[in-house]
């Protein structure tokens, strides 16, 4: 049997070899590799293959609209912002091509959108397998003298179905806007691999077709600027592949730079046109390279970010416990032993490994300012071509070897639990996918059903097109968008019967609006404005009154009022048992609560206060901390009323704590919740506590807005004219913003904060100073103005604004004020 052994592999090292280093036999096994890694593929994206759109889907609609009566627009993203963007300067005139060719072909069938993104996402897959087969050349081809040698095809197969199956996908392919990511992947990955058959001898037009792909891929998304960078470290390893040695160094430098010559002047030019088109070499949201307004968010933002590209699976579906989750943690676990495995008996598989981690250094760096992902995957296709190289570092784990001569009992085992852990690996990959997936079924259904109620209500109930405000509209599910940046679109013939242009969105996650400034004038309006609120369960409209005008009047005891002594513990009692391990008050009526480390939902108090919402803008707790661990996550607040009847996180106002044996007085900001405003009377509030700690808790009690910042205002600014925007421009140069904060105790003026362009507060109503100030401007007297000149503002797009009242020496008071939106345009 050993010599039956040795002839076998004796006459597999004598087999003749095919381009690419690969036997016959294994070439002949490509077409059917290829076919089943397509097929996995397309099968685990099937849930979303069906008409939605979604989201920016909805500005992208309302563009098409317009660029098929005026065909001029098309061109024009060729030699302007993309989408004539103000607020946003991007270059990606390709992807509105492939947008208007979906269009004509599709017309408003979201699946045609949908299959053209897949369709994207299945060319990368493929030719990654050839990209993959090249690089595997390294360590299995006839240029290889070891005795050992690895299989270039598993390698290929397990990179390539990797990321065709990788979980962290769906918001680049299942999401129609997020093919700005497919594409520009798919020309990245196409132009790479024209490269390498160009720099193996063949035909010049292999260098052309690298070439051309390249400029489509810089006309879809500034990702493809690395792509020479990725292309110099293969030249590195193509010069160690033959042998590389301190006599070849410089002649293969010589041939590299000729190499990448071409490419660099492509990069060159595209920033000339860059320049051109956009007035700035940066662009982006803020046409900054390097601010970064908070250096520790940013570095831990970054590090969540790895681990859930690495970990990609959303939170709302897969808990800690999760079979699946586990399994692909130890997964990583055996990836590396295995890699590492390989590494040792084939030292020529590092190359390839450090060519594959420079890449996905390259890959990430065009997004190193925005790079964030969440719990629930928002922003993951920012990691979408990362997720390329990624894929070859993790197939390493999956590649077999083979000796040549006298077989390796241990190598036989080592492989055949390579190949079975890689079936289990990538059956778990598609398993998560299609969980992960779920979230944009769930967002395309209730985006279709908002659509079909919308088109109801305007045919049969609203008349003519007043006023509209709508509450509750999700800004995604699970992460999966639905009506962010979409309300617009959707009220926009063809997709509804008719164009509505009286209708604005109000939600927690809408940090634009300025609904805490407009809650007065809305008020004041409420003959002239109709308020609905989408339910997510039954997916109808439900119409909300606004409070009459004499409730202020009616309600004005509740405005400012103390709870403490007998009306605290008449207030306060446990929510539950869960994580509080003694709770009591004291001969003061003073409560005392000790928490611990409960694992899952935070301990909690129920709070038993029944309040007018609509006039209730501040709720104020003084406590003593003493004993609070320095990390703590602060307090929260969560409440109920007549629209939000079950306490959740996403209706909350959030306190920071800092450990203390002085009293101090946190305050819960309600004021700029529309959920919360528009609520009716609230049915009580839980308070979440933090852990492991003591907190003694002294008073409840609400607080006026007047008593804690100034008001400002500026003409025509009320819900009813330019909604809280105030426009400055060639036909307006400059306005004034007034300012009252007499209310506050101990103001003697105020400060104004205003943000960089396109950046906005990331709170409002806070006690924190604005991280992304661009100035402050400085005022004083209780009662005053400013004027805003055009010339002050030297980017267009929007500003933030709001007002601090300041005491005599200077120092903040109370929080901030309500925001206005300062739009600057020519």
């Amino acid at each position: 049997m050993k010599v039956l052994d040795q002839s076998r592999n004796d006459s597999e090292a004598q087999k003749p070899a095919q381009p690419g280093g690969l036997p016959l036999i294994e070439k002949n096994a490509v077409p059917l590799l290829v076919f089943i890694i397509a097929l996995a593929t397309f099968l685990c994206y099937l849930p979303v293959l069906f008409n939605f759109f979604a989201g920016d889907d909805f500005v992208h609609l309302t563009w098409l609209k317009q660029a098929m009566g005026y065909p001029q627009l098309i061109w024009k993203n060729f030699h302007s912002s993309w989408l004539d963007g103000t607020t946003t300067k991007f270059y990606r005139p390709l992807i509105s091509v492939f947008m208007v060719t979906d269009y004509m072909t599709w017309g408003l069938n979201g699946l045609g959108f949908h299959i053209t993104n897949l369709l994207f996402h299945l060319t990368s897959t493929i030719v990654l397998f050839f990209v993959s087969l090249r690089l595997g050349k390294t360590f299995s081809g006839e240029s290889t003298q070891s005795t050992i040698k690895g299989s270039a095809l598993s390698f290929a197969f397990f990179a390539s179905l990797i990321f065709g199956l990788y979980p962290l996908h769906p918001e680049a392919v299942s999401w129609i806007t997020g093919r700005v990511d497919t594409i520009v992947t798919t020309f990245i990955i196409v132009s790479l691999w024209c490269y390498m058959q160009w720099r193996d001898g063949k035909s010049i037009l292999w260098c052309a077709g690298s070439i051309v792909s390249l400029i489509l891929g810089l006309l879809s998304k500034e990702m493809a600027i690395t792509l020479p960078a990725t292309m110099a470290a293969y030249e590195v390893l193509l010069w160690w592949e033959k042998g590389g040695t301190r006599k070849t160094l410089i002649p293969g430098a010589i041939s590299a730079i000729k190499a990448i010559v071409p490419f660099a002047v492509v990069i060159a030019l595209y920033f000339v046109v860059r320049l051109i088109a956009l007035g700035t070499f940066v662009g982006g949201y803020d046409d900054s390279l390097f601010f970064i307004s908070n250096m520790k968010d940013f570095v831990y933002g970054w590090l969540h970010a790895l681990k859930m590209l690495l970990i990609p699976a959303n939170k709302d579906f897969f808990d800690t416990k999760n079979p699946l989750l586990l399994f692909w943690q130890v997964s990583l676990g055996f990836i590396a032993i295995s890699s590492l495995a390989n590494f040792a008996a084939l030292k020529r598989t590092i190359p390839v490994f450090l060519f594959s981690a420079l890449w996905l250094a390259f890959a990430l760096l065009p997004v190193y300012k925005i790079f964030a992902i969440s719990d629930d995957l928002q922003g993951s296709r920012l990691a979408y071509l990362a997720t390329v190289p990624l894929s070859l570092l993790m197939a390493f784990g999956f590649t077999t070897v083979r000796a040549l001569g006298n077989p390796i009992a241990w190598m036989r085992v080592a492989n055949r639990l390579r190949i079975v852990w890689g079936a289990l690996f990538v059956t778990a990959a598609a398993a998560m996918l299609w969980t992960n997936n779920q979230a944009w079924v769930a967002a395309g259904e209730q985006s279709n059903a908002i659509r079909q109620e919308l088109d109801a209500m305007y045919k049969n109930e609203i008349q003519g097109d007043p006023q509209v405000l709508f509450l509750g509209l999700p800004d995604h599910i699970h992460g999966s968008y639905v009506c962010r940046n979409a309300l617009y679109g959707m009220t926009k013939s063809p997709q509804m019967h008719r164009d509505i242009e009286h209708n604005i969105m109000v939600d927690k996650f809408e940090p634009i609006m300025p609904f805490g400034y407009l809650k007065t004038s809305l008020q004041e309006s409420r003959d002239k404005v109709r308020v609905y609120r989408w339910d997510l369960e039954t997916k109808k409209f439900v119409a909300i009154n606004l409070p009459d005008k004499s409730i202020k009047q009616l309600d004005a005891k509740d405005l400012s009022r103390v709870y403490e002594s007998q009306e605290l513990k008449n207030l306060l009692k446990v929510a539950d048992n869960y994580g509080i391990k003694n709770f009591a008050f004291d001969d003061k009526s003073i409560a005392s609560v000790v928490t611990e480390t409960p694992k899952g939902r935070r301990p909690a108090l129920q709070i038993d206060l029944n309040l007018p919402c609509f006039t209730t803008d501040f709720v104020a707790i003084t406590v003593l901390a003493p004993s609070i661990p320095q990390d703590n996550k602060g307090l929260d607040l969560l409440y109920k009323n007549e629209i939000n009847r079950d306490f959740n996180l996403y209706h909350r106002a959030h306190a920071n704590l800092v450990p203390s044996p002085q009293p101090q007085k946190l305050i819960f900001a309600l004021h700029s919740e529309p959920e919360w405003a528009l609520g009716g009377t609230s049915s009580g509030f839980e308070l979440y506590l933090p852990l492991r700690g003591e907190l003694k808790i002294l008073s409840v009690e609400t607080v006026p807005a007047s008593e804690l910042m100034p008001t400002i205002d500026f003409k025509n600014s009320g819900f009813m004219g330019t909604k809280g925007f105030l426009h400055l421009g060639k036909d307006k140069l400059k306005d004034t913003v007034s300012y009252d904060a007499k209310s506050v105790p101990g103001s003697t003026g105020v400060v104004f904060e205003l943000t960089r362009p396109n950046l906005l507060f990331a709170s409002q109503n806070d006690k924190d100073e604005c991280l992304v100030t661009l100035r402050e401007i400085k005022s004083s007297g209780t009662t005053g103005s400013v004027t805003l000149e055009r010339k002050d503002f030297t980017a267009l797009g929007i500003y933030e604004l709001r007002a601090w009242a300041v005491d005599k020496d200077g120092n903040r008071l109370g929080v901030s004020g309500d925001h206005i939106v300062i739009s600057v345009d020519d």
